[in-house]
Formats: C-alpha cells, sequence, structure tokens
C-alpha cells in the first residue's frame, strides 16, 4: 500500500517537473518573441522617422522638376502633362508618403511572421489577399528596369551598412542565411514599396518612371542616415555589436573584376596592370645581369629598419608647415634625399644597401609621383596638393606589393578617381574651394595616418559622394543650358525657314499692302510656330504654307482666275485658326479677319466696297522699313539671313586628322582652349543636330563656348586646343614608365 503510495507520488513530482520544464521553454520562448517583436518595433520607428522628411521634402522637390520640363515641353500634349503632374504631386504629397509608411508598415508585419513573399506579382488578387493588404509589384517592363537600376545604385552605395544589417536581422530573427531580398528595410523591399505607392497619382506611366529615375538621384543617399542609425541601434542591444565589415583582398575566377567593395573602376580596369609586368620582366632581367655578390644577408637593410627610417623622415622632412609649402625636392630626388638621411640617421652605414625589391619600389614611386606632377591633365594646384602623398604612398608600396600589380586596389583607385574627377576643376569653379577642401583633407588624413591601416574604402565612399553631389548640382545647369541653347537653334531655324519661304512666294508678286502686312507680322508667327511643331504635326505646317500660296493668288488683281466667295471665307476661317494658335486678342482676330474678307472680295470683284486697297509694287514688295523690320518676328531675316547656324564662311575644311578628331569628339571629353588668351578647362556637353555646333560647359555646368566642329579644328591646328585624357593617371603613368624603360633599354651602351 505504501509502495503504491510513494509511486503514485513520484509519478506525480515527475509530471510535475515536464510541466516546468515545458513551462520555461514557453516562457523563454515568449520571452524571445516578445524582445524580437520590441526590437521589431524601435527599428521600424526609427527607419520610418528617419525616411519620411527626406521623402516628404523628394516630393516637394517634383513640382520644380516638372515644372522645368513643362517649360522644355517639344508641344502642348507634353506641357499639359507635365502640368498636370504638378497638379497631381502637389495635390497626393501627403498621401505618397502615408502610402509608402503603409507599404512599410505591411513589410515589417510580414518579417515579423517571418513571411517574405512581400511583393506578389499575380495582378489577380482574391478577396482575401485585398484584405491583408499584401503589396504588388508593377509587371510593366520599363518600370521594373528602372526599380533594378535603383536598387543596384542603393547595393552598391550601402554595400557595407546592408551587409551588417543583413546579418544582424538574421540573428535577431534566428533566421539562416537571410537574404539582402528579405531585409525589411533593403533596397528591394523600399524601392518596390517606393514605386507601389506612385499606384496612387493619376499620372501616365512615363512620369511615374521620371519619379522613379528621380529617387534614384536625389533619394539614395538618404537612406545612409538610416541604415546607420539601424546598425547603431542593434550594436547598443547588444546584437553582434563587435560584428565588422570586411574586404576580400583574394581575387577568384567567379569574382574577377569585383574584390573590392567599392568597385568605382571595374567596368574600365582589368584586375591585372599589363604595363607593369612589362615593367617587372625588365627589373627581373636586369636584377639578373647584376652581380649578387654585393647583395648579401648581412649588408643588406633591414625593412624594419627602413620603415622605421621612413617614420623619422616623416617626422623630420614633413612638418605641417611644410606640408602647406610647395615640395623643395622633385620626385625623383626623393630616393637621394632618403638615402641621405638614412645614412645621417645611421639607420644605414657605409656598408649596407637598399633590397633591390625595396630600391625597385622607390624608383616606380618616384616616377610616378614625377610623371604626376609633370601631368597636363591635372591642374596645377590639385598636383601640388597630391604629390604630398609620394612619402606615405611609398611606404604602402613597399608593405602592399599589389598597389602596382593590382588595378584595383584601393589606395590606387583613391589616387586615380581623385585625378579622374579633378580633370575640369578650377579655382573659379570651386566655389567656397569645397572640392580642394575635400582633396586636402583627404592627403592630410593620408599623411598622418598611414603608418596605421587606412581604410581606403571608406576615403573613396566620401569622395565620390561629394564628387556626385557636386556633379548633381552642375548637372542640373547643364541640363537647363542645353535645353536654352537647343531651343533657341530651333527658334532661329524656324525663323531662317519661314523668311525663306515667305521671301521666296512674295517675290516679284503685286499685293495690297494689307496682305504682306498680314504675312509677315501675325501669319509670320503662325508659321514660325507650325515649324516648331513639324515632328508631331506635319498637317498644320502644310495647313499654314498653303494658306499663304492660296493668300496670295487672292490678292494679285492681275490674275486671270477670281477667287470665289467661299474660298474667300474659307481663307479668313483658316486665318482666325491660325490667329489663335499664336494667342492673338480675339478682337485683334475678328478685325484682321474682316480686313482681310473686305480686300479679297473686292479685287476679286465680290463686294464693290469704298474701301481702299493700297498695292505695293512687285520690285518693292520686299524692301522693307526699320519700323517694320522691328515689328516682324522675320523682317531682318527677308534681307539678311541668319548665319548663326553655319559655320563662318571664311572656316575651311583641310580633311586631316584635327577635322576627323573634332567631329569625332565624344560627350563628356574635357579639353583644355584658350579663349581671350587665358586657357580654361570646359567638357563636351551636348552637340546640336541643327548647327552641329558644340557646347562646352565648366565644371558647375555653365555655358563657356559653343563653337562648330571646323573651328575646333582649327584650334587644335594652333594648339589652342589640348584634348585632355581620361585614362586612370596611375594607368597613363605605369604605360609612360613602361615605355620610357623599354626605351632606355634598346639604346646601345657607350
Amino acid at each position: 500500500m505504501n509502495k503504491n503510495i510513494e509511486d503514485a507520488v513520484d509519478l506525480t513530482d515527475r509530471e510535475k517537473t515536464v510541466d516546468n520544464v515545458v513551462d520555461i521553454k514557453e516562457k523563454s520562448n515568449l520571452k524571445k518573441m516578445s524582445t524580437f517583436n520590441r526590437h521589431l518595433h524601435q527599428i521600424h520607428r526609427i527607419f520610418v522617422q528617419s525616411i519620411n522628411p527626406r521623402l516628404n521634402h523628394f516630393f516637394e522637390g517634383l513640382n520644380d522638376f516638372f515644372f522645368d520640363m513643362a517649360e522644355q515641353a517639344k508641344n502642348n500634349v507634353q506641357q499639359n502633362q507635365y502640368f498636370a503632374a504638378i497638379g497631381e504631386t502637389r495635390k497626393n504629397k501627403s498621401v505618397l508618403t502615408q502610402q509608402f509608411a503603409k507599404n512599410v508598415n505591411i513589410i515589417f508585419q510580414k518579417f515579423k511572421n517571418k513571411d517574405f513573399v512581400y511583393f506578389i506579382e499575380n495582378k489577380h488578387q482574391t478577396e482575401q489577399t485585398l484584405k491583408t493588404m499584401t503589396l504588388i509589384k508593377d509587371d510593366d517592363l520599363d518600370q521594373n528596369l528602372a526599380i533594378n537600376n535603383v536598387i543596384a545604385k542603393i547595393s552598391q552605395v550601402h554595400l557595407k551598412e546592408l551587409h551588417l544589417l543583413n546579418l544582424r536581422f538574421s540573428e535577431m530573427g534566428q533566421i539562416q542565411n537571410l537574404s539582402e531580398q528579405h531585409n525589411p528595410i533593403g533596397p528591394d523591399v523600399i524601392v518596390n514599396a517606393f514605386a507601389l505607392s506612385l499606384k496612387v497619382l493619376n499620372s501616365e506611366n512615363t512620369l511615374k518612371l521620371m519619379i522613379i529615375k528621380l529617387f534614384e538621384k536625389n533619394m539614395v543617399e538618404s537612406l545612409t542616415p538610416a541604415y546607420r542609425m539601424v546598425n547603431q541601434y542593434f550594436k547598443k542591444q547588444s546584437i553582434l555589436p563587435h560584428l565588422k565589415f570586411t574586404v576580400n583582398s583574394t581575387q577568384t575566377k567567379s569574382d574577377h573584376g569585383i574584390n573590392n567593395s567599392i568597385n568605382y573602376l571595374a567596368q574600365k580596369l582589368s584586375g591585372e596592370d599589363e604595363s607593369y609586368k612589362k615593367i617587372a620582366k625588365i627589373l627581373d632581367h636586369d636584377r639578373e645581369q647584376t652581380a649578387q655578390k654585393n647583395y648579401s644577408a648581412e649588408n643588406i637593410l633591414a625593412f624594419s629598419q627602413l620603415t622605421n627610417a621612413l617614420e623619422q623622415i616623416k617626422t623630420e622632412l614633413l612638418t605641417d608647415k611644410e606640408l602647406a609649402a610647395k615640395d623643395h625636392i622633385s620626385p625623383l630626388e626623393l630616393k637621394d634625399e632618403l638615402i641621405r638621411k638614412l645614412k645621417s640617421l645611421k639607420a644605414m652605414t657605409a656598408n649596407q644597401q637598399l633590397n633591390q625589391a625595396d630600391e625597385n619600389t622607390i624608383d616606380l614611386i618616384g616616377e610616378l609621383f614625377q610623371y604626376l606632377v609633370d601631368d597636363r591633365n591635372l591642374p596645377e594646384t590639385i598636383q601640388l596638393v597630391l604629390s604630398k602623398l609620394q612619402l606615405p604612398y611609398l611606404q604602402i608600396a613597399l608593405k602592399d606589393p599589389s598597389f602596382f600589380s593590382d588595378k584595383q586596389n584601393n589606395a590606387r583607385q583613391l589616387l586615380n578617381i581623385i585625378a579622374e574627377s579633378a580633370v575640369g576643376w578650377s579655382p573659379q569653379t570651386d566655389d567656397d574651394s569645397i572640392f580642394l577642401n575635400k582633396v586636402k583633407e583627404i592627403v592630410d588624413f593620408i599623411l598622418h595616418n598611414h603608418e596605421k591601416n587606412i581604410n581606403f574604402e571608406k576615403l573613396i565612399v566620401k569622395f565620390i559622394q561629394l564628387d556626385q553631389k557636386l556633379k548633381k548640382r552642375a548637372g542640373i545647369l547643364e541640363r537647363r543650358t542645353s535645353a536654352k541653347i537647343s531651343g533657341r537653334e530651333r527658334l532661329n531655324e524656324a525663323k531662317n525657314k519661314t523668311a525663306s519661304f515667305l521671301k521666296k512666294q512674295l517675290e516679284g508678286q503685286q499685293i495690297p499692302a494689307l496682305v504682306r502686312e498680314l504675312l509677315l507680322k501675325p501669319w509670320a508667327n503662325v508659321l514660325i510656330l507650325s515649324e516648331l511643331r513639324q515632328k508631331e504635326s506635319p498637317k498644320l505646317l502644310f495647313k499654314s504654307r498653303k494658306f499663304t500660296i492660296k493668300l496670295i493668288q487672292a490678292a494679285n488683281p492681275t490674275k486671270s482666275k477670281k477667287t470665289t466667295d467661299s474660298e474667300i471665307k474659307e481663307l479668313c476661317s483658316i486665318l482666325k485658326s491660325g490667329l489663335k494658335l499664336i494667342a492673338y486678342d480675339i478682337q485683334d482676330i475678328t478685325a484682321q479677319t474682316s480686313n482681310l474678307q473686305q480686300c479679297l472680295e473686292k479685287i476679286n470683284g465680290i463686294n464693290d466696297t469704298q474701301v481702299q486697297i493700297e498695292f505695293i509694287n512687285p520690285t518693292e514688295v520686299l524692301n522693307l522699313s526699320k519700323e517694320f523690320n522691328q515689328e516682324s518676328s522675320v523682317g531682318k531675316l527677308i534681307a539678311k539671313p541668319d548665319r548663326s547656324l553655319k559655320p563662318p564662311s571664311d572656316s575651311t575644311q583641310t580633311e586631316d586628322n584635327y577635322d576627323e578628331l573634332a567631329n569625332q569628339i565624344e560627350l563628356g571629353q574635357w579639353i583644355e582652349i584658350i579663349i581671350k588668351g587665358k586657357a580654361q578647362r570646359v567638357k563636351l556637353s551636348w552637340k546640336s543636330p541643327i548647327s552641329e555646333k558644340l557646347l562646352f560647359v565648366n565644371s558647375k555646368g555653365a555655358k563657356v563656348i559653343d563653337i562648330f566642329p571646323v573651328e575646333l579644328a582649327e584650334k587644335l591646328r594652333n594648339k589652342q586646343v589640348i584634348i585632355l585624357q581620361q585614362i586612370p593617371l596611375i594607368d597613363r603613368a605605369m604605360s609612360s614608365i613602361a615605355h620610357k624603360m623599354k626605351k632606355k633599354k634598346q639604346e646601345p651602351k657607350v
């Protein structure tokens, strides 16, 4: 009996223990879930509070963009679309921001439930799907391409932050191998959520496409503070707080050309420098020919001695005061100065020599920086600033052999990127020296920290961000400049064509003064407008010209065939429609139409009114007074056509290399040109499809000069223009050094 009781008690205790274990597990899971939900809620709040003001500012800026587009519109239909878009975005600005926030909220809810299907491509949703507000991707091809481009841009710009976020979201949610597409604030979901919010607009798809592309230009960098704040929150909450972003230094076949996280020049650079391979081959050959007896282990300066000496030299030679001044020695003299300092510091005895490989590196760095200070492509001020990097870059190259061999070495890329961005720099276009100060800041940082492991990738990112910001500002003015000149050329061309047409039709004709005034004043404007709209409304030009011909025929009193009453009324109707097109006052339209009708009726014998008609002698029909020309848009052009769209009459094409070079120059190419005795750096911004003129702007996007290719060729011929090379600086330097070494090797020994 007692035994049974003991067994029963023991069984009850075991059951209680199991229940307690289950209860503890449930409590633990609930606690984890509560912590996960709390973190997710905070992250959601941080992200939305950071991004919403920037997004609101972005939508406000759309008004200015569409207004600029409306001003540049080629026809009324386009202009009306842009004006409608202004009204749409202004009216729905707050709705757009709210819809985006709503979409992001749905994504976070789905992430919370470990449901990573944020977007469903099936258009035919069920009622249940609509109730749960599942997001849908737009399947329009152009829009998808634009969305993918923005996603790729965000992934590139925010590679580091996104990498850390993916790992931390994975850790927080205990999700293995969380992809960037599943990251609730990753580029994939954010851009699609933004695109989906545009569905509230009734605008055309092309306008929505423009907004998505503008999102890339204006909002990509706005994600920076949001991503950083979320990563900081993770660190404070001890979720992988010591996680670091690392850059692989090795390169495999699968990621050839993408071994750096900032792959700015990867599209135009292969991994290995072919010029350096030639240099290395020559150096290896020279080393084999050199007697090795003097290069024993005992008399070769140890690498540690060399680096320690370089540190001391830096302290002595590169004080802050001297860093601000121009170098007192040339790059090629640094080696001798280095050896002299080594000896004076007793780091190198008379019997010691530099390691051959180290000596080659010192020589190459000297040649590289000599090329830099001699390079005509770099502005002199930038040359002087970058030349300060010779000593730190020597120490970098001594420690990292890949500096010369690997085109994608980050230290090398930084120098290339700065040099490439500086090609069009000038003090006059650098407001408050923003660009120059950034270059100085980077150089100063490297000078004082190069003995440490500098994060060159971070320096590259910071520089590119500033450079893109400056280029973005310049790009806006550049587009406006080209649009303004393009519009002026189109107008001038239309005026020239109209003047030529009217001159041909009026020449030798006997017509009333009233008809000549009508054709050369208001109707000339109708013809100009018709010329401008020829592509989209070819019938309008045909109709306007046909009216001109018929009116001259109807107004000629010597013709054998008279114009009928119905034909006169038709001409008056066409006149009325044409004058409405150019926004003529309704009273003036009525007066012009009535006067013309009376005039034509009397000439053609339909109505013998008392109206006096003044006819112009055929020989005088094109002789216009100064006052008449001032009132007519084409009066001056009748006597003297505008030659601004044609090359100067004294310019001749010689069909040499310079003419070919001028005709083949590409958009974006920088040149240095002498204008009024002063050298200016300008970029080819636009080629006119009408006159073939070349528009050159400065680094701020402002017009400097527009010239014909034949004029550019003449300036090239007279050495008034230099084409600036935009091949990466170090690539050009290594090619030049290899060529010089090969040439020296081929010279006969004396």
